[in-house]
């Protein structure tokens, strides 16, 4: 049967409650499902419905782009990024060139992501040379993506061809831009409309954890309740020897113990806030907003490095980088990458939640860094993930707003799928137009794999 249709029936019968489970329920919660359920009710808000008559300037920013990696071991790309202003501007940037690469094919992919978001930046940048620092009234950009995952990007050298040192380039320009925005009044919020996070989750368990812990502590002594603690909270980087001592003491008490065991398992398990939310949620709303800082042991150690001995940072992380400089640019080198460090320092943590303004809906997880606000705390002072104290007027603004120019299902908001429509490079464009284009400026027939799809129409 053409397309496979026969086998594909055969295997989807065998597996009918598998799929049925896995795609309505997502991954299998066996247990602490009153337990999640009790702590989502504390800090699930639902949506006032009366919605303030406030309008601001606002832009939208997305970028779309393609590669192609030829036989020869050389990438093309084009990267295109839009803004789009609701008073009708529009701003635009394209940006091509080649590459390769002395490593891992995943660079390619590394390497071109933070070209995109880089090009999103640019964009901003150009919409704020055009504004004033003395015009209080608040603006609002909206980037499609997290503004936080941004800031937390591995630094590391990339094995790109002459361009190894680019992810500080890229954390410069982000972070000089991030506090232009502040400067001049423009409110940067990441709009993540699929997004992966577990910062929820992580803290519906914690609390879970902590409401146990205070059940079983006078059962056990001193140092059995520090080695649950270790194992629990160390999950990132465990201690063996707490880890083994932890595995015993579940051994020997078993019944005391069930549900701390069963703590640590799903605390090893991915399961999204997003799935929480699909699962628990009964009316629109939103997750209690949180502020995020060094919540992972390895962005801690990350920024205590850099507080510490941050020129031996550099100096293990761009090897490559560095012995390809004579001395006079190995020096530049080291200034330039101690002053991005520098700034990375100062850099606010960031006010972050979901949103599910339709029940039929994904929710859209939000990002602000959290210097609009009155109280806030820069990301190298703050090693933790917790729940803001206060709810101030404008974030309940901001909140506003974005209820505003929710689209409807499919169209989570407005503007960025305005964004989206100008700037998205489909496959047909990038093979008939750009690398047609290409070929005739140049005057050559490009080195192609075997099997590449060129032509593609409709």
């Amino acid at each position: 049967m053409p397309n496979y249709i026969d086998l594909f029936g055969i295997q989807l019968e065998k597996k009918k409650d598998r799929f049925q489970s896995f795609l309505t329920e997502g991954v299998e919660l066996k247990n602490l499902k009153e337990e999640y359920e009790e702590q989502f009710k504390k800090y699930y808000i639902p949506i006032d419905n009366k919605l303030l008559d406030e309008n601001y300037e606002a832009i939208a920013i997305d970028a779309s782009g393609g590669k192609r990696e030829f036989f020869n071991g050389i990438y093309f790309y084009i990267n295109r990024a839009h803004g789009v202003v609701n008073n009708g501007d529009h701003l635009r940037d394209l940006e091509t060139d080649v590459f390769s690469i002395n490593g891992p094919a995943t660079m390619a992919e590394t390497y071109l992501g933070w070209k995109s978001e880089n090009l999103e930046i640019k964009i901003l940048k150009g919409y704020l040379n055009n504004k004033n620092q003395e015009d209080n009234n608040l603006k609002i950009c909206f980037i499609d993506g997290s503004l936080y995952s941004r800031v937390m990007h591995p630094i590391v050298e990339s094995t790109v061809k002459d361009d190894e040192d680019y992810i500080l380039k890229y954390l410069d320009f982000y972070l000089d831009t991030l506090s232009e925005a502040k400067r001049k009044n423009v409110v940067l919020i990441g709009l993540s409309k699929d997004s992966r996070a577990l910062f929820f989750r992580n803290s519906l368990l914690d609390e879970i954890f902590y409401k146990e812990r205070e059940i079983i502590k006078d059962k056990l002594d001193s140092s059995q309740i520090n080695v649950i603690n270790s194992v629990i909270k160390g999950i990132d980087n465990p201690n063996e020897r707490d880890l083994k001592i932890f595995e015993k003491l579940i051994k020997e008490k078993p019944k005391l113990l069930k549900k701390i065991a069963q703590i640590y398992h799903e605390y090893n398990l991915s399961r999204t806030d997003g799935e929480i939310i699909y699962r628990f949620s009964k009316f629109p709303g939103f997750t209690h907003p949180m502020e995020m800082g060094l919540g992972r042991s390895h962005q801690k150690i990350l920024f205590n490095q850099i507080k510490r001995d941050p020129t031996s940072l550099i100096r293990n992380r761009f090897k490559n980088k560095i012995l390809d400089l004579n001395i006079d640019d190995r020096k530049d080198f080291f200034n330039y990458a101690l002053n991005v460090l520098n700034k990375l320092l100062k850099i606010p943590t960031f006010i972050s939640f979901h949103i599910l303004i339709d029940i039929r809906d994904n929710p859209i997880k939000v990002d602000i860094p959290s210097w609009y606000f009155e109280s806030f705390n820069t990301l190298s002072d703050y090693p933790f993930v917790a729940f803001i104290n206060k709810f101030e007027p404008l974030l309940k603004k901001l909140i506003n707003f974005i209820i505003k120019l929710y689209g409807g299902t499919g169209n989570y908001n407005l503007l960025l799928s305005a964004a989206h429509d100008n700037v998205v490079l489909r496959l047909s464009s990038f093979n008939e137009i750009y690398e047609k284009l290409l070929e005739d400026k140049l005057g050559i027939i490009l080195p192609f794999k075997r099997r590449t799809k060129r032509y593609l129409f409709g």
